[in-house]
């Protein structure tokens, strides 16, 4: 395994070992290269196996052991555990609201009020709340890139008449 400080890929090594589910390959990688597995990993280890055996139940703990000293799992269990359907089914009917509303922020289906500003409400917020938060963002901004604020121009002529000019 080469040096892997700056590691922003999976190594060979570590897809072979996922790939083969060879846990014991995993439990050797180092914490950079298994922060780059996690999520993966974590569903390994949450999800019902198909396979019901003595020795995967054995590989399941070595896998919990592995997660259990990093911070991050817990994050993203929390985002794994988040019914992606509903939020989908949600995030539609936000887009046709600001479509039908010509691109307004008035009403969201996605976000009710914020009550601390955008920012803060997101750093409090659960994972199913930041997850709102971004898709609502997201949609704002794909709105105002559909339908642009026109631009006014006011032209003062000669005498002190003024003409209106809309782009």
């Amino acid at each position: 395994m080469a040096d892997s400080a700056g590691l922003q890929f999976v190594s060979s090594y570590a897809f072979e070992a996922m790939q083969k589910v060879d846990v014991a390959s995993l439990a050797a990688l180092s914490d950079p290269e298994l922060r780059l597995l996690l999520p993966c990993l974590v569903r390994m280890a949450l999800c019902a196996p198909a396979d019901q055996s003595q020795s995967w139940a054995q590989d399941k703990k070595l896998i919990l052991r592995l997660l259990s000293g990093v911070e991050a799992v817990n994050s993203i269990v929390a985002l794994l555990s988040v019914d992606f359907h509903a939020l989908e089914q949600d995030a539609r009917k936000e887009q046709q609201l600001r479509h039908k509303a010509g691109g307004s922020n008035g009403e969201s289906i996605l976000v009710s009020q914020l009550q601390h500003g955008l920012t803060l409400e997101f750093e409090h917020s659960d994972p199913l709340r930041r997850l709102r938060l971004t898709l609502s963002e997201l949609l704002s901004i794909m709105n105002k890139v559909q339908y642009p604020t026109p631009l006014i121009f006011l032209i003062v002529l000669p005498k002190g008449s003024v003409e209106v000019e809309w782009c």
